[in-house]
């Protein structure tokens, strides 16, 4: 295996790459940003520390209900789902007894965060808040989650209720690949059905990202939610996705605070990873196909002493702005040589293409062009391939003993007919 810093990519450019711009300071406990679709983690800050998610509970809340329930089902507000819900928490107006089709509970789960909402799908699809809790539990394992322990459906305060950066950034996943709950998020403001004990009302949500409706101050163009939370134990805290292009980027902040001007940390400092993500980087051509990676000496051709081995298709990916394809790392392996003819196309060997450490993909090495076979060269090379080969040494071999065989032959007829000449000489000369 060969390995090259790959300088003949752009012969006639030469790039002058600066150091990729710095990650924002992000001022919260937690964070992590990256890029759903390539799953690229362009930053993070105690990503995997323990901390408490608030209200962001309620994507997990919101699979676990959409995973079990019937979306046509009408719920049922229980008193236990009430009782013990803090009067200034953001539960609004359910009470027992009252009935609401779920998906108008959805809506007022996820834009206007309501605990008792909440509260009155993990009964409806658990039957009791205990048995709801270990579907959720299940479910984040299932997602690849190891530092997750729900203790409630609301995220309201519990010691032995936490996840991490990364984690929220699993279930954030999978709430933004659900298609009911991706809609639901992005919406800025949304009206339910009046139900048996209520008329019908309007909730604004609680993601100033996506709404001027509340704080035009924090309005980000591109975002598409997820979901707030906030407690005083747990700080403020926002999963948030904004769609710039093609791509989709993921921020996850936790513990934040209000600042000095009564700013919002949770979305101030979310906008800055969304900003830094958008600003710095985009997709960009890694390699493509007309590239030179190598030469393979040719043999049997008057037309070339080699032909070029270049990539069997092009490599795209998500990198800084300032990326410098002179930095390129190729670890290519090719054949020793190949006889003509060649076909443009032939396979030559296999390439992989690195930068500053991390692998973007590998491609098959291809002849750049057709070369033809001298037929002088070829007859030569047959003949004396012919004289080289085993089968012309096994001829000589037998024609050889055939030689010596034949000589020992003579040499014994020889031999033998002077002994008969004596014999007969000697029988001759004698008398009685």
């Amino acid at each position: 295996m060969k390995k090259i810093v790959c300088m003949l990519l752009v012969a006639a450019v030469i790039l002058t790459g600066a150091s990729a711009v710095e990650p924002p300071s992000i001022d919260a406990k937690g964070a992590l940003l990256m890029e759903l679709e390539t799953q690229t983690v362009w930053c993070e800050q105690n990503a995997d520390e323990k901390l408490y998610p608030a209200s962001i509970t309620k994507l997990m809340t919101a699979l676990v209900v959409l995973e079990k329930a019937n979306p046509e089902d009408i719920v049922t507000v229980k008193k236990e789902g009430l009782d013990g819900l803090p009067e200034m928490g953001s539960s609004v107006f359910l009470v027992p007894g009252e009935q609401m089709p779920l998906m108008d509970l959805l809506k007022y789960l996820l834009v206007s965060s309501g605990n008792d909402a909440a509260n009155a799908l993990a009964i409806h699809i658990g039957g009791t808040l205990s048995d709801f809790v270990e579907m959720m539990n299940s479910k984040a394992q299932s997602l690849g989650c190891t530092n997750t322990h729900f203790a409630n459906a609301h995220g309201l305060h519990d010691e032995n209720h936490y996840t991490t950066a990364r984690d929220l950034s699993l279930i954030a996943q999978a709430a933004i690949e659900n298609k009911t709950i991706a809609e639901i998020v992005a919406m800025p403001q949304v009206k339910v059905a009046a139900t048996n004990k209520h008329k019908a009302q309007t909730f604004t949500t609680t993601n100033h990202l996506i709404s001027k409706i509340k704080d035009g101050n924090y309005y980000y163009p591109d975002a598409i939610g997820i979901k707030t939370g906030f407690t005083t134990p747990a700080g403020y805290c926002l999963t948030a996705a904004a769609v710039k292009g093609e791509l989709t980027y993921l921020s996850v902040v936790l513990g934040a605070a209000k600042r000095e001007d009564g700013k919002i940390g949770s979305f101030t400092e979310s906008i800055k990873l969304l900003d830094y993500a958008e600003k710095n980087f985009s997709v960009q051509l890694v390699v493509q196909s007309s590239d030179p990676i190598a030469e393979v000496p040719v043999k049997l051709s008057s037309e070339r002493d080699a032909v070029v081995a270049v990539p069997e298709g092009s490599i795209s990916a998500l990198l800084p702005n300032d990326f410098d394809r002179t930095k390129l790392v190729i670890d290519y392996d090719v054949v020793k040589s190949i006889d003509a003819p060649v076909t443009k196309g032939q396979a030559l060997g296999n390439a992989t293409f690195s930068y500053e450490g991390k692998e973007y993909g590998k491609l098959a090495l291809v002849a750049a062009e057709d070369i033809g076979r001298s037929q002088v060269l070829y007859v030569v090379s047959r003949i004396t391939g012919f004289f080289g080969s085993t089968a012309f040494k096994i001829i000589v071999g037998v024609l050889l003993a055939v030689i010596v065989l034949s000589g020992a032959a003579l040499v014994t007829m020889r031999v033998t007919n002077q002994r008969r000449r004596r014999r007969r000489g000697g029988r001759g000369k004698y008398r009685r």
